[in-house]
Order: structure tokens, then C-alpha cells, then sequence
């Protein structure tokens, strides 16, 4: 067998599942076609990566495999009758996904088993996440951020864990009412807050759509009402500009981890980005315009290219602590942990009532402020108080690079009095 074998509508290629399995693994069909596009079905054989010729695509010849010369003659089979069929096809046809699958059905399958999906579950998912992860990288046009693609992953991972540990043998066809409460559950066992498994139930939602459009999955049970993603108004908090002031004039000299998280959340603060955006920007991303120092960011999760005015204090953090350069960066969780002991040595420490959902029971609880604060309350914070200090709604959002005032409305944090306050101010009440 060639190592691959082309033709001028794409490319098949045969590799492992998983090279590194202990046991077989699966040997996949791999079909690359058009602009990036991919297909990948499974051949229904396994092998153990030791007796896999990875060169010559085939199963080496091993005297303990019985049935070698036959899988290695349906490999070559499978991939020059699918060939044979694509050339048959119009230049649109050559480019379904779903046509394309249907060929592979009926080759490999025999054409018994043309609503079954073409691979797993977790198959297609690893698949789709590829996909996106590739495009996010080649094609601007539907580009897709490495945040999202970073979920997608966290989400496959936690249906993994539950299937391992709940033994489900989860696939497209088990997914319906009675898992999505066992999932949840969980989840829900494990701590995860309303609001993250929402994300998951999403995340889920959005991969089985696209694997029910591709005509890989027919089971739509998960369309079901019940089947929902779950949310609750989240504990977000903003610093108010006093308690800026006491987390910034802190001295944390003797504590050099709390020090570089607090000034880099400083930093976020002042520009209003998110974490991974204001967390390590390099010195070449601070620019001059007509004299006015500027940092230029390209935010990962849309794209945006944005301007923020370079703020007195992010100089006096560059030249005080870095020799004039910004801080390193600093993992996010690290961040978090560390700007709450930043915030306690400020004497952040407003009481704040929550409630949260805890394995389906409502808890109340009161907690200092500072226990709260973590890297994304810098970005809310500059939202909140560049609002309250009457800087133009549009302003604020050409910075932090919210699309609609009603999405950045709902984000600020501001409570009734301050907003009155705020209004009280207009021309119309100063009359």
C-alpha cells in the first residue's frame, strides 16, 4: 500500500485511533478533500499499534495475526472503491459531507447500516473539536477562538470522566432524557457550579446539532425542552475606585507572587480586557499616536482589534518593579488564588451575601469582598467605574469590545442608588 492514495477529488490515508493504546485500537479511514475538509470512519477493524506499519498503512506481517492479508485486502478495497465512487459524483456532491459518509456506509457497512452514525460519539466529537481548532487557525472567516475551542475540550473531557466512571457506554444513540440527568448529576456531585454545567449542556447541544446536520447522528431526543441548559445570575462583583486605590498603594513587596498578580490585574483593570488579553502583553503591543502612549490588543475571543490609552499607572507599574517593561505573565489560576490575598492585605473586605446552589440544596452564606475578587473582576470593574464616571457608554464599549449596549448594561455592575446618583447628575435634574 502507497502511503496515501490520491485522486484529484482528495486524499485517503489510514491511521490509528489512539498510537499510543495498550490494547487495539481502531484503524480509521482518514479522506482529506476540498479546502481543509476532513472526513474520518471507522473500518470496523483493530490493531495493536505494535503490529501497525504506520509507512505502509497496513498490518505487519505478523505470523500470530490470522487474519492479516484479509484486512489489509479490505483496506486497500474500501479505499479504491470509495475513490471510484467519488469520481462519479458532481463537483457539489464531492464536496457533502454527508454523501461522501453514505458512500463509506455502504462499502464498508454493506448499506445495512445507513442511519447508524459513521463513527462514535466521542469519535465525531474529537473530530469536530480538530476541525474547529484547525479553522480557527487558516480560515478568518470562521474563525474560531482558542477560549471556545479550550471549552469544547473541557466539556468532551467531563462526558469522558462520567462515562468511565459511571460505565454508560455513552454514545449518540444513549443520549436522551435519562442521561442528560445522570450528567448533570454529575456534575453537580463534583462541585460544578449551575453556571459551568450549563456551559457543558451547551457546549454538548452545539456539537450534537452539528453531528444531526451532518447526517452523522439521528437520535434528536436531545432537542427534548427538558434537555436544557441550566444558569443562574452568577456572584460578580466590581471594585469600586477607593478600593483600587488601596489595592494598588498595598505595599506587597515581601510577598513577590501577590505583588505580580495584583499588577497584573492592575493592568486589566486599566484596560479593560480579559485575562488573556492583559495577562503577558509584550512591549511591542505599546504604540504612540499623535504623542499619546496607546496599547494595541487583538482580543482572542473575537477578534476585535482595540485600542486602550496607556494609563499613568500601568507606566508607574512598568518602571517601579520591571524596569520599564510590562510584568510576565502569570498562570490564570495562579491570578486568582493570588489576588484574593492581595485584596485581604487591602482590607478588601465589604460582607457580601451569596447564594449558591449546592448538589440541588440553596446556601447562604457571607463572605469578605476580597474572596471573591478574581482576574475577571479587573474587566468588570473598568466597565462599572468608567460608566459611573460618565465616560460615553460608546467609549467604554470601543474599549472593552462589547457589540450592543444592552450586552454591556447587563455586564456592569450597579446597583439602583448609584444609577440614581448617576442620573441625578443630567441636565435635567441640575435645573
Amino acid at each position: 500500500m502507497n502511503k496515501s492514495i490520491s485522486s484529484t477529488t482528495g486524499t485517503i490515508k489510514y491511521r490509528l485511533k489512539d498510537i499510543h493504546a495498550k490494547g487495539q485500537t481502531s484503524i480509521i479511514l482518514d479522506y482529506s478533500f476540498g479546502r481543509n475538509k476532513r472526513i474520518k470512519f471507522a473500518t470496523g477493524y483493530k490493531v495493536s499499534p505494535k503490529n501497525w506499519d504506520k509507512t505502509h498503512q497496513r498490518i505487519r506481517a505478523i505470523a500470530t495475526i490470522n487474519n492479516r492479508e484479509k484486512v489489509n485486502s479490505d483496506l486497500l478495497k474500501f479505499s479504491a472503491e470509495f475513490l471510484d465512487a467519488v469520481t462519479g459524483l458532481n463537483e457539489e456532491e464531492k464536496q457533502s459531507r454527508q454523501i461522501l459518509k453514505s458512500i463509506l456506509i455502504n462499502i464498508i457497512r454493506g448499506g445495512d447500516d445507513t442511519k447508524k452514525a459513521f463513527t462514535s460519539f466521542f469519535e465525531f466529537a474529537d473530530d469536530y473539536i480538530e476541525r474547529r481548532e484547525k479553522q480557527s487557525k487558516t480560515i478568518s472567516s470562521v474563525k474560531l477562538s482558542i477560549i471556545t475551542v479550550r471549552s469544547y475540550k473541557q466539556t468532551i473531557n467531563r462526558l469522558k470522566e462520567f462515562n468511565k466512571k459511571v460505565n454508560y457506554n455513552l454514545d449518540f444513540d444513549s443520549i436522551d432524557l435519562k442521561f442528560y440527568y445522570a450528567f448533570v448529576k454529575f456534575l453537580e456531585d463534583t462541585n460544578y457550579s449551575i453556571n459551568t454545567i450549563g456551559k457543558h449542556i451547551k457546549n454538548l447541544t452545539t456539537i450534537l446539532n452539528k453531528a444531526t446536520e451532518e447526517g452523522v447522528n439521528t437520535n434528536l431526543k436531545y432537542k427534548n425542552s427538558e434537555f436544557k441548559v441550566l444558569s443562574e445570575e452568577s456572584i460578580s462583583i466590581y471594585l469600586t475606585e477607593a478600593e483600587i486605590d488601596s489595592l494598588y498603594k498595598v505595599d506587597l513587596s515581601k510577598t513577590k507572587d501577590w505583588e505580580l498578580a495584583r499588577d497584573i490585574f492592575l493592568i486589566g483593570y486599566y484596560t479593560g480586557q480579559r485575562v488573556s488579553d492583559y495577562n503577558g502583553i509584550k512591549m511591542e503591543q505599546i504604540k504612540s499616536f499623535n504623542g499619546r502612549g496607546v496599547i494595541e490588543f487583538k482580543q482572542q475571543k473575537t477578534n476585535k482589534l482595540i485600542y486602550v490609552p496607556l494609563h499613568s499607572r500601568i507606566k508607574e507599574i512598568m518602571n517601579k518593579r520591571y524596569n520599564g517593561f510590562p510584568p510576565p505573565k502569570l498562570n490564570a489560576p495562579d491570578i486568582n488564588e493570588f489576588i484574593k490575598e492581595a485584596g485581604r492585605k487591602a482590607e478588601i473586605e465589604e460582607p457580601i451575601i451569596i447564594k449558591k446552589k449546592v448538589k440541588g440544596e440553596i446556601i447562604t452564606e457571607t463572605v469578605p469582598k476580597f474572596s471573591l475578587i478574581q482576574s475577571h473582576t479587573a474587566r468588570r470593574s473598568f466597565c462599572t467605574n468608567a460608566y459611573l464616571s460618565k465616560m460615553p457608554t460608546i467609549d467604554i464599549m470601543s474599549i472593552s469590545g462589547h457589540s450592543t449596549e444592552r450586552e454591556f448594561y447587563k455586564y456592569i455592575k450597579v446597583t439602583p442608588q448609584e444609577r440614581a446618583v448617576k442620573i441625578a447628575d443630567s441636565a435635567f435634574f441640575s435645573n
